[in-house]
């Protein structure tokens, strides 16, 4: 979470310094539920300290761990074992974590994502993307053959 945060402001940094008006910069972060979960401390940022004027925090959220499905240990062969030993289930409510810290949040569908990327965003927000575990290697699979 800094480091996007960090990333957003050295580049309106850059873009200050370089770039064009007629495009103002935006930084996307695409980032897990559980580094979202065990880093949402960095969206406090000091009364003093400068803001992104623009970043946007997608939030991929299966509920804990569905990276370790796209592995070999995700292999369906595995299931039985796979979810139970590389899950790790946090129900943590995003929408609440942003809200303590004052950054906008919002729930998405995953067909929604396009769209609402496209919406400028003022400050920081994050969107929240519900994913369904058991679905992830055929939603890989799919923005892979799309590429």
């Amino acid at each position: 979470m800094s480091t996007a945060i960090g990333a957003a402001l050295a580049y309106e940094g850059a873009h200050e310094r370089t770039g064009s008006p007629d495009s103002p910069p935006r930084t996307i972060a695409l980032i897990g539920d559980l580094t979202f979960v065990h880093d949402s401390s960095g969206l406090l940022i000091g009364p003093t300290e400068p803001i992104p004027r623009s970043l946007t925090i997608v939030v991929s959220n299966d509920n804990g761990g569905g990276i370790f499905e796209l592995l070999e240990q995700g292999d369906p062969r595995f299931s039985d074992v796979s979810s139970r030993i590389f899950g790790t289930p946090h129900d943590v409510d995003v929408g609440a974590l942003c809200r303590a810290y004052h950054v906008e949040s919002r729930q998405i569908e995953v067909d929604e994502l396009g769209p609402t990327l496209d919406q400028p965003g003022a400050g920081m927000r994050v969107l929240e993307v519900k994913a369904d575990r058991s679905s992830l290697r055929q939603l890989h699979a799919a923005i892979k053959a799309a590429l």
